[in-house]
């Protein structure tokens, strides 16, 4: 079995090996079979063994952004709706543009994440709202 000394952790060991691997963002997951890298036993790097294995993987993670960007957007809407602000008061309030809250909702764009954050807060205590509007 080939080993060599992984470059992150600088501690662990790296084996040439095929396996599945788990694409991960923000809680969200897809397994890619069939990986083929070097998988350190310590911090858990991958360095791909080959172009298929980066392709399918990179392709994967894509797919997360993807349906973070359409779960955001919905959570986006939700909010303002509750909010009863219409996208155009949205923008005027929180900035990004006339047409920003638009493509927030539809996934077309990530919302900046502070944006969200401020929104989650709002959507907890909405009678900061009228503050927010002064600010």
């Amino acid at each position: 079995m080939t080993t060599r000394t992984c470059m992150l952790c600088e501690t662990g060991q790296m084996t040439l090996e095929t396996r599945p691997v788990k694409a991960s963002l923000d809680g969200l997951t897809q397994e890619v079979s069939d990986v083929r890298g070097w998988f350190c036993d310590q911090c858990g790097e991958i360095d791909f063994a080959d172009s298929d294995s980066a392709a399918r993987y990179a392709s994967a993670m894509d797919d997360l952004v993807i349906e973070r960007r359409k779960q955001r957007g919905k959570e986006v809407r939700r909010i303002r709706t509750r909010l009863r602000l219409t996208q155009k008061a949205a923008a005027e309030v929180f900035g990004g543009g006339v047409n920003a809250f638009s493509r927030y909702e539809r996934g077309e764009v990530d919302p900046p994440r502070a944006l969200v954050k401020f929104l989650r807060v709002l959507d907890r205590h909405p009678e900061l709202l009228d503050e927010a509007k002064q600010a």
